[in-house]
C-alpha cells in the first residue's frame, strides 16, 4: 500500500495524521476492528443510537475508511454509554466499545470535544478520590440525612498515591 501524501493541516500541526492515527488503532486493538463486515447488530442493540443517534457500526467503518480525525472531532464518541451491548451482539466478536473508547482516549489527549462534565469528574476524581462529593438524601417527607445521621461510616478518599499514580499514567499515555 503507498504512502499518504502530506496535506496543508499536516505540514501546519503537530497532530498525528489520519494514517497515523489508524495506524496506532490497530497496533492498540489488534486488527479484530477490521473483521466488521456491518451487519448491524451492534447499532440495533445501541442504547445511545435510540436516544443520539450514535451507530456503532458507522464508526467501526470510517476508521477502516481512516477517517478517525473526522470522528475525534465531531464528539460523536462521547454519546457513547460504554453499556458493552454492542459488544455482546457482534457475531465477529468486535468490539466498538473499545475504539470508542481508544478514540475518546485521543480527543481526551488532543483536548478536543471533551465534554466539560467529563472534565469536571476527572478532577473530581484527582482532587477527592471520588466522581462528586457525598450530599445529603431527602426523604418523602422532606427530612435531610446524611451519611452519619444514617449510621453509615465516613467515606475516606483514597491514599494520595492513586492521585499520584492517575496522573503520571495520564501523562504517560499522551506522550
Amino acid at each position: 500500500m503507498g504512502r499518504r501524501a502530506l496535506t496543508l493541516r499536516d505540514l501546519t500541526s503537530e497532530a498525528a495524521s489520519e494514517g497515523e492515527l489508524r495506524e496506532r488503532i490497530v497496533r492498540e486493538l489488534g486488527s479484530e476492528f477490521q473483521s466488521c463486515f456491518r451487519c448491524l447488530r451492534c447499532t440495533s442493540g445501541c442504547t445511545s443510537m435510540k436516544l443520539l443517534e450514535l451507530r456503532p457500526h458507522f464508526v467501526m467503518n470510517m476508521v477502516k475508511l481512516g477517517l478517525v480525525e473526522e470522528l475525534i472531532s465531531s464528539g460523536i464518541v462521547w454519546t457513547c454509554a460504554l453499556c458493552l451491548k454492542c459488544e455482546e451482539r457482534c457475531p465477529q466478536e468486535v468490539s466498538p466499545s473499545e475504539l470508542i473508547t481508544l478514540l475518546r482516549n485521543f480527543s481526551f489527549q488532543r483536548e478536543e470535544n471533551v465534554p466539560e462534565a467529563y472534565l469536571k469528574v476527572v478532577s473530581s476524581v484527582l482532587e477527592t478520590g471520588f466522581i462528586q462529593e457525598p450530599m445529603e438524601v431527602v426523604s418523602r417527607e422532606f427530612e435531610e440525612f446524611t451519611r452519619e445521621s444514617l449510621g453509615l461510616p465516613r467515606l475516606v478518599g483514597p491514599r494520595e498515591a492513586f492521585s499520584e499514580n492517575l496522573i503520571e499514567l495520564m501523562t504517560r499515555e499522551a506522550g
